[in-house]
């Protein structure tokens, strides 16, 4: 975690960008477009795939990649925040694959290392994606946009996550790669909000590149293609941003947070 673990209230974040291993200047690009864009929270995310086909690889144990290192942003992204008196927080996060249960094996390794702030899952079978939102301690379940889910997210199992203080997550730069890819994110997304009515929806990146970003309030506009109430847009981008990160602090910590801001108020008597 950073040295503030909980982000003050009003920040707005981009929880999902994709770290570039073989090409750490990329990453870091993508991170200045970040700022620039507005946003002060990100999460540089690494992606685990499912070894589903491969026996040998069933057997021995995940080998964790090493969490992403700190970015340096540079002058003009700094210029930027010192300028408007704005605060950088990165955090680390890894997506784990599920497509068969032999996966789930990968998300208690990854809990009982404790090397990633935030822990998520893509689940790619109703029984999994089941698992995922009443058994395990994650923070995030993402919802691929790339393809048509092969199952419905049931009611029951998306108001179980929500209870349980997870977010969902569906990722926008797939929409702009491709107009198929398009068409499958509004569907599944509104799939996903008949059963949760917008509640604990995190619009992310996803972005390959930094041209696929795109700015917080033209993210959270995104709702409207998906059915979702306009005064829950904003909360895309920033509160349950927030809430998702909260959730991954007390999930290392205890059963609850707390965070201490001060006020900078002067107060004066007559």
């Amino acid at each position: 975690m950073s040295s503030i673990p909980i982000p003050p209230h009003g920040k707005l974040y981009d929880l999902n960008i994709q770290y570039e291993s073989n090409c750490l200047r990329e990453t870091t690009s993508k991170a200045n477009m970040a700022v620039r864009l507005g946003y002060e929270v990100v999460a540089i995310n690494q992606n685990v795939l499912s070894v589903a086909k491969d026996t040998k690889a069933k057997r021995m144990k995940l080998m964790l990649p090493e969490p992403p290192p700190l970015l340096h942003l540079d002058a003009e992204s700094k210029s930027y925040l010192k300028i408007n008196k704005k605060n950088f927080h990165q955090y680390s996060r890894i997506t784990i694959e599920l497509c068969e249960l032999d996966d789930l094996h990968k998300v208690r390794d990854v809990l009982s290392t404790g090397l990633y702030d935030i822990i998520a899952v893509l689940p790619r079978t109703d029984r999994l994606f089941h698992s995922a939102c009443t058994e395990l301690h994650i923070d995030i379940i993402c919802i691929d946009g790339s393809e048509k889910l092969s199952y419905i997210p049931k009611h029951a199992a998306v108001q179980a996550a929500i209870s349980r203080g997870i977010n969902f997550e569906v990722c926008y730069a797939p929409m702009i790669r491709d107009t198929t890819m398009r068409r499958f994110t509004i569907n599944n997304v509104q799939r996903l909000v008949e059963s949760s009515k917008g509640k604990n929806l995190i619009l992310s990146s996803g972005a390959l590149h930094r041209m696929e970003m795109r700015g917080p309030h033209d993210v959270a506009n995104l709702n409207t293609l998906f059915g979702i109430k306009e005064n829950l847009h904003i909360h895309c981008v920033s509160n349950n941003c927030r809430s998702a990160i909260v959730h991954s602090f007390t999930r290392k910590t205890a059963k609850c947070a707390v965070y201490v801001q001060q006020l900078n108020e002067t107060i004066t008597t007559d």
